[in-house]
């Protein structure tokens, strides 16, 4: 159990860290993606990318930079037209997010 415990911690603090260098936005060159999340809690993240970032980079803020990571696995969706992003190898541009979603 304690193995256990440690090993969550381990990484937890790990996401923690990994969320420091997810906060900071680059400087835009070329075509951005402003995504905008609605977290379960009603709260909401929001942050720019290039538009030629993969999806799986904001599968990643969005695990790293959410309160809670709780639940473990998600899954993120248009707002309108509803589409369940499921192509993680898709650049923002190729998944239709930009300039905004």
């Amino acid at each position: 159990a304690r193995r256990a415990e440690a090993d969550a911690a381990a990484w937890e603090a790990r996401r923690l860290a990994r969320r420091e260098e997810l906060l900071a936005e680059p400087e835009a060159q070329g075509a951005v993606a402003k995504i905008s999340l609605r977290l379960h809690s009603g709260d909401r993240l929001q942050r720019s990318f290039a538009a030629d970032r993969p999806v799986s980079e904001v599968y990643e803020w969005a695990h790293c930079c959410r309160p809670s990571p709780v639940p473990a696995e998600f899954v993120l969706c248009t707002s309108f037209p509803v589409a369940e992003l499921a192509d993680r190898s898709a650049t923002l541009q190729e998944a239709g997010l930009c300039p905004s979603a």
